[in-house]
């Protein structure tokens, strides 16, 4: 089969379609070297439609003309056009020319089809161009874009006296196909040749450098680039800016950035982007608000950077005031910032505006049904996901991929739907996608909600070294859900022995899981281990945790004690816990004082009113239960009991 459709590929190209001309007028104003002048006037400004007009409108088109056309269209991205136009020129029996046949090899490196590459190839040969610089040098990009390293590297071995040119497309073409060390180890034979190096080789150097992931040899070419007698434009800058930023390395990227003289719109977004990696996301805001004192426009990249920030922080408000500065931008439909959108405004609890932001969308991608279904998974409407999910089955068509699959288990997680999973997870395998690490993550996590967590186990058990921080996560929260404190401990310890360092959310799963276990030594111990081994700062999670853990064991002074050192920065989460607590041991005073607490920092809850409202039920005062539960169904804010699944269909018990 894949013979087969090689030996098409050479006939298709060579049959001239979908490329129509105009009638022809003669203008007699222009002669044909202005014409041909002003043609590619056109198409290196990217004015396709004007250079097509004017093409169309010349009364004799010659090689020269044609050959303009070819690049013009290649170097603009148009590369079948320039197949087709080159196809059509040699059946009005043109001969190419070089400039023609290195339009034809860009063509085809953009098109990255090696077989026609290499009829092309056959064809250089036959006209005797192969020792023209310019075309062996095109000849060799050529077979690098389109993956053949080895037929590059021959071309180069072919050359009589290679270039710089050459040498930098032979360093560039070994970093494109991931052969990091090759480039460099070939970067260091420049010498050799005679030649030094120039901006266009530091920049490929430099992208080799970011391939290897090596701190030591990113700061050893920092001080080689330092040493060269280069003059050092703002895009070499950049891109030993965006070389730190791949190691994440803060401090290095802050002092290039701090250091350069001139800054552009790619500098300023590396950087932001920098800080939202590194979840940032305040500083990332406050470095835009800079960029745009300084009076750098902003482009799509920026605002998209901007979408995550607010993301991130879960700042509605000002992800709202990026939405219509897009707008205004003039990129407010473009499609990958409407998909940022959609899940900005999900992680931001706002399901309502993603939703509306969905549904204006009219041409829409699988990443914009994957962004809406994920929001609703995983702001617990597992239905409406499930629903979603259907809906693009049936009239988008798509295949379900690995990122939506997340989302089906997620829903399926929230429904605890135990045989919608086994089935998801049977497709998955079926799919080929049973090695793709976030599906394996979310087999884990869902079968665990579905309490099943012997198969959420035998999962993280067949993934082997596929294993990461994300699993062991998910299978020590997963039996810790589940009620068995003991051996999410043993894996918590088993994780560490492995050499996988614990993180935020794997101290807030143990504690968790201490706590509804009743662990309290080995809860308070892993806190300290946390904050003084580790030196993770704890969130309100973690000390809702511990409050929990207190709170459960009947230690409600050392938890009011727990929670007084940290009053000033105590969030709901923290007094929600101690008046779980107060629930499970009659505490009435102290219950009353944690639900004003949370009331003052969440008026618009409801868990803290059915909390206490549950307390006074527990020690006999109805009436006062039944007249908190009276006031949350006149707003509205009551929430059903409970949900059961029932043959595969989830039913309501209120």
């Amino acid at each position: 089969m894949i013979l087969k459709q090689i030996k098409r590929i050479p006939v298709a190209i060579l049959q001239f379609k979908n490329f129509s001309f105009t009638s022809q007028r003669y203008c007699p104003s222009i002669d044909p070297y202005d014409s041909s002048k002003l043609l590619s006037n056109y198409l290196k400004s990217g004015r396709i439609k004007d250079a097509e007009n004017l093409f169309d409108n010349m009364p004799d088109r010659d090689v020269v003309s044609y050959s303009i056309m070819i690049h013009g269209y290649a170097k603009n991205g148009f590369h079948q056009k320039s197949m087709e136009l080159y196809s059509h020129m040699r059946s009005l029996g043109l001969a190419p020319n070089s400039f023609t046949i290195v339009g034809v090899l860009v063509g085809t490196a953009g098109w990255q089809s090696l077989v026609l590459g290499q009829s092309i190839h056959g064809l250089i040969v036959k006209t005797g161009l192969e020792s023209d610089m310019i075309v062996g040098t095109a000849m060799l990009d050529m077979y690098a874009k389109c993956g053949s390293m080895i037929n590059s590297y021959k071309v180069f071995e072919g050359m009589k006296n290679p270039g710089l040119i050459s040498c930098n497309a032979v360093v560039a073409g070994f970093v494109r196909n991931g052969l990091f060390e090759e480039g460099l180890v070939f970067f260091n034979q420049f010498q050799k040749f005679g030649l030094a190096p120039n901006v266009a080789s530091v920049l490929a150097l430099i992208r080799g450098c970011i391939g290897l992931e090596s701190q030591r040899l990113c700061e050893c070419i920092h001080g080689f680039i330092v040493k060269v007698p280069l003059v050092l434009d703002v895009s070499v800058n950049n891109s030993v800016l965006d070389m730190y930023s791949s190691l994440l390395d803060l401090d290095a990227a802050t002092k290039i950035f701090d250091e350069m003289e001139c800054k552009d719109v790619i500098s300023w977004t590396t950087m932001i982007g920098l800080l939202i990696d590194l979840e940032y996301a305040s500083s990332a805001l406050a470095l835009f608000s800079r960029m745009r004192d300084s009076g750098i426009s902003h482009d799509t990249v920026v605002i998209m950077n901007l979408i995550s920030a607010c993301a991130i922080i879960g700042d509605l408000k000002r992800g709202r005031k990026v939405h219509a500065q897009a707008v205004v931008c003039g990129f407010g439909s473009e499609l990958t910032l409407v998909n940022s959108l959609i899940a900005m405004y999900s992680k931001c609890d706002d399901l309502n505006s993603s939703r509306t932001v969905f549904d204006q969308t009219s041409q829409k991608s699988l990443v914009s049904w994957t962004a809406m279904i994920l929001g609703y998974a995983q702001n617990g409407h597992p239905r409406k996901a499930l629903n979603l999910l259907v809906e693009v089955r049936l009239e988008e068509n798509f295949f379900l991929d690995p990122t939506m699959l997340v989302g089906a288990l997620t829903a399926s997680g929230g429904l605890a739907a135990l045989e919608l999973c086994q089935q998801l997870h049977c497709f998955a395998f079926e799919a080929g996608f049973s090695l793709h690490r976030p599906v394996q993550n979310s087999l884990i996590s869902t079968y665990s909600k579905c309490g099943t967590v012997e198969l959420a186990h035998t999962v993280f058990k067949e993934m082997g070294y596929l294993q990461d921080i994300i699993s062991w996560n998910a299978i020590i929260n997963g039996y810790g859900i589940n009620g068995d404190g003991d051996t999410a401990l043993a894996l918590y310890y088993e994780m560490r022995s492995c050499g996988e360092g614990p993180d935020s959310a794997t101290y807030q799963s143990i504690l968790s899981a201490c706590s509804h276990a009743g662990l309290v030594d080995n809860g308070l111990m892993i806190f300290n281990q946390m904050v003084e081994e580790n030196r993770i700062r704890p969130i309100q999670e973690h000390y809702g945790c511990v409050v929990d853990l207190l709170s459960r064991a009947g230690c409600l002074p050392d938890a009011i004690g727990f929670a007084s050192k940290f009053l000033d920065g105590t969030g709901p989460d923290v007094w929600r816990a101690l008046l779980s607590g107060c629930l499970l041991h009659g505490n009435v005073g102290l219950a009353e004082l944690a639900a004003s607490t949370i009331f003052e920092q969440d008026p618009e809850g409801s868990d803290q009113v059915v909390l206490l409202s549950n307390v006074y039920a527990s020690v006999g005062r109805f009436q006062e239960a039944e007249s908190l539960r009276s006031s949350l169904k006149k707003k509205g804010l009551l929430k059903n009991p409970g949900i059961s699944l029932l043959n595969g269909i989830p039913y309501d018990f209120g």
